[in-house]
C-alpha cells in the first residue's frame, strides 16, 4: 500500500482509472449509488481519447423482441458463433436506457424525416462534452492531466488503490478506495488514428504487474477504411459521399 513520498491523498470509495465513454459511466453509476468517486484521466476528460475525437457506433435496436433477435442473429453469424445471448440482451437493454439518459440530459440527436430520433451513433465532441458535465454534476472529483502509473495492494495481493502524475501540478496523486475501475482505452496508438495518441495500453500493464488473468485478449474490433492521408477510421464519415477503386 505505500505510495511515493509527498503524495497529496485523495479520499474515495472508488477509484476511476479513465475519463473517456467507460470512465464516466462508471463514474456516474458509482455516484448515483452514493459512493465517493475520484476518476483520474491522463488527459483533459471529455477531450482525450478517441471517442472525444471522432465519435462512436451504438448498437442500439429499439425494445420489440423482433428486431432485437434479429439484430443478435446478425450479430452471432458475423462472430461465428461465439456469444452469449444473455450478454447481448443486457447490452441491448442498457444501451437502450442510456440513450434515453442521453436525450434526457440534452444530446442532440438528429431525426429522420419523419421526425424519429436517430441513436445508432455519437458524436465525440457534443458527447463527451455532456459526459464531463454531468460528472462534474454528480459530484466526482476529475482528476485532469494526471494519468495513473501504478495499481497499489495490500498485504493479501489484492488491488487497493492507485497512484500517479499531476503533470499540471508537478506532483503526485494516491487514492486509497473500496474499488478501482479500469477504464483506460485499448492499445491503438500506433495506428494513429484520430485521438488513440493516448491509448497505449497503461490499464493492461499496470494489470498484468498485478497478477491479474485476461480474457478474450483474441477478439478485436477493427477499424473501416481511411484515405491514406487521413486519421479518420470510423465509417459514418464515409457514408457521405462515393468511393472507388
Amino acid at each position: 500500500m505505500s505510495a511515493p513520498p509527498g503524495s497529496v491523498e485523495f479520499d474515495a470509495d472508488v477509484l476511476v482509472l479513465g475519463g473517456g465513454p467507460a470512465g464516466t459511466w462508471a463514474a456516474l453509476s458509482a455516484a448515483k449509488r452514493g459512493a465517493r468517486v475520484v476518476l483520474a484521466d491522463k488527459g483533459f476528460c471529455g477531450t482525450s481519447g478517441a471517442t472525444a475525437a471522432a465519435g462512436t457506433g451504438v448498437w442500439y435496436v429499439d425494445p420489440d423482441p423482433a428486431l432485437r433477435e434479429a439484430a443478435m442473429a446478425k450479430r452471432e453469424k458475423l462472430g461465428g458463433q461465439l456469444q452469449v445471448r444473455r450478454w447481448m440482451a443486457r447490452v441491448l437493454e442498457q444501451t437502450y436506457q442510456q440513450s434515453s439518459r442521453l436525450a434526457d440530459w440534452g444530446y442532440p440527436y438528429p431525426t429522420n424525416d419523419q421526425g424519429k430520433s436517430q441513436r445508432t451513433s455519437l458524436q465525440g465532441p457534443e458527447y463527451m462534452r455532456l459526459m464531463r458535465k454531468r460528472t462534474k454534476q454528480a459530484g466526482v472529483t476529475i482528476l485532469d492531466h494526471s494519468p495513473a502509473l501504478e495499481l497499489l495492494v495490500d498485504d493479501n495481493g489484492a488491488v487497493a488503490g492507485a497512484s500517479g502524475l499531476r503533470r499540471q501540478k508537478h506532483d503526485r496523486w494516491t487514492v486509497r478506495p473500496k474499488a478501482v475501475v479500469i477504464a483506460t482505452g485499448g492499445c491503438a496508438f500506433l495506428s494513429k488514428t484520430l485521438g488513440s495518441n493516448v491509448l497505449t495500453g497503461d490499464g493492461y500493464l499496470m494489470a498484468a504487474e498485478t497478477g491479474a488473468e485476461f480474457s478474450s485478449m483474441e477478439f478485436s474490433n477493427p477499424y473501416a477504411i481511411s484515405p491514406a492521408f487521413g486519421s479518420v477510421t470510423k465509417t459514418l464519415f464515409y457514408g457521405l459521399g462515393d468511393l472507388y477503386l
